[in-house]
């Protein structure tokens, strides 16, 4: 629910911003047309530029609000010379190309509306790649498509605005249109083919969503090394990235490195992550063993063993038999009715040892004393040893001496 909320917002707030550019774009290029409409007779080179100077202004127009909607978005403040930056080059490019196409396309065919809509489909394809580059993750084929979408919507209104008011009005409101659904369609791409992301939900009520890709999206307070600055915390404090089909975290600050499935959560500084995919693996069981056996086994007899399991709130000694249920650990839910979401035994693998065996519904990350991490996945089992801590989804434990 919170990442749909977060995207309807993050969709309007581009849309909003794309609407802007594009009707300043047209704005700032409305003197050029009518020089154009004076003069008379033009050649079809001269038409060609015309329209490449058009589409390129309000490209880049665009480019730069939807930057600027972009950077407001996650960071909660202007970021003007960011978005002029890395959107306005890139959209006057990007739109003067496809407008001296279109262009050329229209003036070879004829007066074509239906034509005249698939340029702007072309335009607004152009956009989005270009955005692409600048936006973290949002992809190539997402950007071309949504962007290609947004100006065959925007185009549709462009033509009625044009035939229902006046010549300059009505390209200010088509403009403004094309800039609206191109800002959208890019979000909605990205919200619907994106395979893994992060809600970030604020003390204040505040969501935002940002997706996870190949490219890190990092968290702290330094504006020049994060994505997303948290006062308070340190320089480079976090980072989340998609590497080989898992969702990877590192943790600058204790230098931990840990593996994440849906609705997993970090909490850093005066907000919460929370980790979301569509189809990905828990983990890639080709290089990760089922099952964790600690390269320090424990030394002392079922017998005589005496281990407790740490957690922030209480101590659980740990014997044969002992249960640990989901009121013990609430991240984690039980397979079976009875809530027990691990048990203890011996251990199958070496007699002497005691095991911690997972009967939740979610893997657990573990790192022995050694700092050897490996995964316990369900019905897998742990051999308890002094020094390992376990992540039990958003609750960390330790095993230490009873």
């Amino acid at each position: 629910m919170k990442r749909n909320l977060s995207a309807i917002t993050k969709a309007l707030q581009f849309g909003v911003s794309g609407a802007v550019g594009g009707f300043v774009g047209n704005l700032i290029t409305e003197p050029f047309m009518n020089f154009d409409r004076l003069s008379g007779s033009v050649s079809f080179f001269e038409s060609v530029v015309s329209t490449a100077r058009w589409f390129g202004l309000v490209g880049g127009g665009i480019a730069t609000a939807i930057m600027f909607g972009y950077y407001y978005y996650i960071k909660g403040k202007p970021q003007i010379k960011s978005a002029f930056k890395n959107g306005g080059l890139f959209g006057l490019i990007a739109g003067a190309v496809s407008g001296a196409i279109a262009e050329a396309i229209y003036s070879g065919i004829g007066p074509n509306e239906l034509l005249r809509v698939v340029c702007w489909g072309i335009a607004g394809s152009l956009l989005g790649l270009a955005l692409s580059k600048r936006i973290p993750n949002l992809g190539m084929l997402r950007g071309a498509g949504g962007g290609g979408v947004g100006g065959v919507l925007g185009g549709c209104l462009f033509i009625l605005f044009a035939y229902s008011l006046s010549g300059t009005v009505g390209r200010l409101a088509g403009c403004g249109a094309i800039g609206f659904w191109i800002g959208i369609m890019l979000v909605v791409a990205e919200t619907l083919f994106n395979k893994a992301w992060l809600v970030i939900s604020y003390d204040n009520g505040v969501n935002r969503t940002l997706t996870i890709g190949a490219e890190p999206v990092t968290f702290g307070s330094d504006d020049n090394l994060s994505i997303i600055c948290i006062p308070h915390i340190s320089p480079l404090a976090m980072r989340f990235q998609l590497e080989a089909g898992q969702i990877v975290c590192e943790n600058f600050d204790n230098g931990a490195v840990t593996y994440l499935r849906s609705g997993d959560q970090k909490k850093l500084g005066n907000c919460t992550i929370t980790v979301g995919n569509s189809d990905l693996p828990v983990a890639n069981s080709a290089k990760i063993p089922p099952t964790y056996i600690s390269a320090d086994p424990a030394e002392k007899s079922l017998v005589n063993s005496q281990f407790s399991l740490k957690l922030s709130s209480k101590i659980i000694p740990l014997s044969v038999g002992t249960q640990l249920l989901s009121s013990d650990l609430s991240s984690l839910k039980s397979t079976a009715s009875n809530g027990v979401v691990a048990v203890v035994n011996s251990s199958s693998v070496q007699p002497l040892s005691l095991g911690l065996k997972n009967l939740s519904d979610r893997a657990w990350w573990a790192t022995d004393s050694q700092g050897d991490m490996k995964l316990v996945e369900p019905e897998g089992t742990l051999t308890i040893a002094v020094g390992t801590q376990i992540e039990f989804g958003e609750i960390n434990g330790e095993i230490v001496d009873g």
